[in-house]
Formats: C-alpha cells, sequence, structure tokens
C-alpha cells in the first residue's frame, strides 16, 4: 500500500530559478539517454523519469510564472 504524502515549500526567486534550471537539464539529460541508448531498459526508464521530471517541471514553472513573472524561467548567463 502507498501513503501519498505533500510537502509545501515557500522559495523566493533564486531558489525558484536553480531548482527549475536544475529540472530542465535533468529533463534533458534524460532525453538524451532515451534517444542514444542502446539498452532498451535504460531508455524506457530514462522516458519514464523524464514524464515524472518533466511534471514537476509544468507545475512548478506555471506556478513560479504566476509569482514571479516569465523571466523565472529565464537560465540564461548573459547580462541583465
Amino acid at each position: 500500500m502507498t501513503v501519498i504524502s505533500e510537502l509545501n515549500v515557500n522559495l523566493n526567486d533564486w531558489e525558484t530559478r536553480y531548482i527549475l534550471e536544475s529540472l530542465s537539464k535533468k529533463m534533458a539529460h534524460l532525453k538524451a539517454i532515451n534517444a542514444s541508448s542502446e539498452d532498451e531498459d535504460e531508455a524506457a526508464d530514462a522516458g519514464n523519469d523524464f514524464i515524472e521530471v518533466s511534471g514537476l517541471y509544468d507545475q512548478m514553472s506555471s506556478n513560479a510564472v504566476e509569482v514571479f513573472g516569465q523571466q523565472i524561467l529565464d537560465f540564461s548567463r548573459g547580462e541583465i
């Protein structure tokens, strides 16, 4: 039996940006593994993990844009 728990966290803008950027990089990594792995199990696991991580990213980025604005999704390191 699985017990579903929930965690609520308060984050400021820079904390949110770091988490979203990390999720974005993880999605890219998982997508690359899924596309290039010769091991079918590894590719399938990466694809399944991508779906889970992208769902979290979508939910979190949607909430973050409402609070911080669209610039929260700008992960560039250029001058502001």
